[in-house]
């Protein structure tokens, strides 16, 4: 066992890639995981779990989850059969179980979600169209040495 908080591991690994490097999460995690200490461990375990759980509850459609024959209708919509209750998905439901306030909430924290992606989506665009100015001089740089010339440090 190690004996390296849970951050200080997600730490070096994030800087890691900040400083340059490519790397595969999944195997960076499986390299640290004995660096981390107990605590660490079990909280990490933890949380995957939670992920995986919330992951696979989302994948599955609400009309999926029950049994239903050829001759049944088509439905106009597709939901999924679990949903979450709150922004950080930790609260999870049977959309079959949801209460009209409920079935708002959960249109409502969709809602945020696609706001902050486009959000996120926006901000990408306009790196890419500052970014653009140099990129046709420059084909080959890296966006990072665009970064550069757009703050005015010399590439």
């Amino acid at each position: 066992m190690g004996s390296k908080r849970l951050s200080d591991v997600v730490t070096d690994i994030v800087d890691s890639v900040y400083a340059g490097e490519v790397i595969n999460a999944r195997h960076a995690a499986v390299e640290k995981w004995d660096d981390i200490d107990d605590d660490g461990q079990y909280l990490a375990g933890i949380e995957g779990l939670v992920a995986r759980v919330s992951s696979k509850a989302r994948s599955l459609s609400a009309v999926s989850a029950t049994k239903h024959s050829e001759a049944q209708a088509e439905l106009p919509f597709r939901l999924p059969s679990v949903v979450a209750m709150d922004t950080d998905e930790s609260v999870l439901m049977p959309t079959r179980g949801l209460s009209r306030n409920q079935f708002v909430r959960a249109i409502e924290i969709r809602e945020k979600q696609i706001k902050d992606d486009q959000a996120r989506l926006s901000e990408w665009k306009t790196a890419l169209k500052a970014a653009d100015r140099f990129w046709r001089r420059n084909p080959d740089w890296t966006f990072g040495d665009c970064l550069d010339a757009i703050m005015g440090i010399a590439a």
